[in-house]
C-alpha cells in the first residue's frame, strides 16, 4: 500500500523534460559566439556574456541527468542578470542590448516559466477557487494583462534606447520639450543605469510571469502569483505616481509615460483576483505549498471560462469577471483628472498649484482600483482625498468654491458602492 500510494504521488508531480535543457545548451553557445558577431564594443559586456553561456551549459548538461529546483533557480538567475548586464555596462550597440535582452528572456522562461519545477504538483482540474464563481487563473483572465505588460515593455523598450544613445531624437506629439525633458532630468540622472531600461526588465518579468503557470496556478504556483502581484500592483501603483506627477518633478508632461501609466494602471484591478485567491490558498495550507503547489479539495471544475478559440467578445466578457464598472467611481476618476488639469488651465498658483495634481493622480488611481469587486471598499479612500483637498483650498485665495464643489463631489460618490456581478461566498483573506 505504502509503495503504491508512493507511485501514486511521483505521478502527480512534475519534471521539467530534458528537452528544456537542450534549449539551454544551445542559447549558452549563441551567448559565446555573439559578442564576435555583434561587434558589442563592451569587454565588460563580452566577458559578461561569455561566463554566463559558459555556465550555460555546464548547468544544462548537469541538469539534464539530475534536474532540480537549486538548478533552474540558478538558470533563472542567470538570465535576470543577462537582461540586467546592459543596463549596468551601459551596451554601447543597440545589438548588445537586445541580445541579452532576448536571451535573458529566453532563459528564465525555459528554466522556471514554461515547465513546472521538479516535484511541482501537475496543472489540471479543479481550478475555480472554494466560493468563487469564475476561475481567476483562466487564460481569459491573463490574456489582457499580457498584452498590457508586453506594450509598456515596446513603450520602454523604445525610451531606453534614446538614454542609451541608440537613437538620437524621441518622438512626443503634445509636449514640448516632454519626453526628450523627462529622459534628460536630473531625475533620470539619479539613477546608475538607464531608468527606462530598468522599466523594461520589469514589464519583461511582469509579462513572462502573467504567461508562467495553467489555468490552475492559483495552487499549482503560488510564488508565481505573487511575484506577479508585486509587479502588478505595488509596483505598478507607485511607478504611476511618478510618472503623473511628473509637471512637479519635471515640469514637463511626456506623452509615452502617460500611456505607459494609463497601461499600468488598468490591469491593477485585473490582476487582484488571482492574487487574493492564492493568498487564500496559503492560508488554507499554512504556507506549506508556497513553491510546490498542491490540491485543494473544496475546489470546484471549471465549466463556464471560453476557451482562447472562443469568439472575441466571449473571451473580453471572461477577462473582466471580478471587475464592474459602477457610474459614480468612473466620475470620480473624471473629476481627478480634472482637478489635475486645473493649474494648467486656471493657472492656479500657491499649494493648490502642487496639491491639485497629487490629489487628483490619487482620485484618479483609488478609482480604478475600486473597479475591482475585491476591492470595492478602496473607494473610501477617495473620502479622505476629498477630505484633504477641502481643507487644502482653505489656503487658497482664487477658486475656492470650484475646489470645495470638487471635493464634496467627489466624496459623495464614492459612498455608493455599485453592484458586484461575481458574487464570492469566501470573501477574505
Amino acid at each position: 500500500m505504502v509503495s503504491d500510494e508512493s507511485t501514486q504521488m511521483k505521478k502527480k508531480t512534475s519534471t521539467p523534460p530534458p528537452a528544456c535543457f537542450f534549449v539551454i545548451m544551445l542559447l549558452g553557445l549563441w551567448l559565446i559566439t555573439a559578442p564576435g558577431t555583434f561587434h558589442f564594443e563592451s569587454s565588460p559586456l563580452i566577458y559578461s556574456d561569455l561566463i554566463c553561456g559558459i555556465l550555460l551549459l555546464c548547468l544544462a548538461i548537469l541538469g539534464r541527468r539530475r534536474p532540480s529546483a537549486a538548478i533552474l533557480w540558478t538558470l533563472a538567475g542567470i538570465g535576470i542578470w543577462l537582461q540586467c548586464a546592459p543596463l549596468l555596462f551601459w551596451a554601447p550597440t543597440a545589438g548588445g542590448y537586445l541580445n541579452n535582452v532576448l536571451i535573458g528572456a529566453l532563459v528564465i522562461t525555459v528554466s522556471v516559466l514554461l515547465f513546472p519545477l521538479p516535484k511541482q504538483v501537475p496543472d489540471e482540474e479543479p481550478t475555480i477557487p472554494p466560493g468563487w464563481t469564475y476561475n481567476p487563473s483562466s487564460w481569459p483572465q491573463r490574456l489582457p494583462l499580457a498584452l498590457f505588460a508586453f506594450f509598456c515593455w515596446m513603450i520602454a523598450k523604445y525610451l531606453a534606447a534614446r538614454q542609451l544613445g541608440y537613437i538620437d531624437t524621441v518622438w512626443d506629439p503634445f509636449f514640448d520639450p516632454g519626453t526628450e525633458a523627462v529622459l534628460t532630468s536630473s531625475v533620470s540622472q539619479w539613477f546608475p543605469v538607464s531608468d527606462a531600461g530598468l522599466g523594461a526588465l520589469a514589464y519583461t518579468l511582469e509579462f513572462l510571469l502573467t504567461c508562467q503557470g495553467g489555468k490552475a496556478r492559483w495552487r499549482t504556483s503560488p510564488w508565481g502569483v505573487l511575484v506577479f502581484g508585486i509587479l502588478a500592483v505595488p509596483v505598478s501603483l507607485v511607478s504611476v505616481i511618478l510618472i503623473i506627477l511628473q509637471p512637479l518633478i519635471v515640469g514637463t508632461w511626456c506623452t509615452l509615460c502617460l500611456l505607459t501609466a494609463v497601461c499600468m494602471l488598468v490591469p491593477i484591478p485585473l490582476a487582484i483576483d488571482e492574487v487574493i485567491a492564492s493568498l487564500q490558498y496559503l492560508k488554507r495550507t499554512r504556507g506549506k505549498t508556497l513553491f510546490k503547489g498542491g490540491k485543494d479539495p473544496r475546489a470546484k471544475i471549471d465549466t463556464r471560462t471560453p476557451t482562447l478559440s472562443a469568439p472575441l467578445h466571449k473571451i473580453m466578457q471572461a477577462s473582466l469577471w471580478g471587475v464592474t464598472f459602477p457610474w459614480n467611481l468612473s466620475v470620480s476618476a473624471l473629476a481627478g483628472i480634472c482637478l489635475m488639469a486645473l493649474p494648467s488651465v486656471l493657472s492656479i498658483e500657491g499649494i493648490l498649484f502642487d496639491m491639485d495634481p497629487i490629489l487628483g493622480a490619487l482620485v484618479v488611481m483609488v478609482a480604478v482600483v475600486a473597479y475591482s469587486e475585491w476591492l470595492r471598499s478602496a473607494r473610501y479612500l477617495n473620502i479622505l482625498c476629498a477630505g484633504v483637498l477641502f481643507i487644502v483650498s482653505g489656503f487658497s485665495s482664487t477658486h475656492i468654491l470650484l475646489h470645495l464643489s470638487i471635493a464634496i463631489v467627489i466624496g459623495a460618490l464614492s459612498l455608493r458602492r455599485g453592484s458586484l456581478k461575481e458574487l464570492h461566498a469566501d470573501h477574505s483573506l
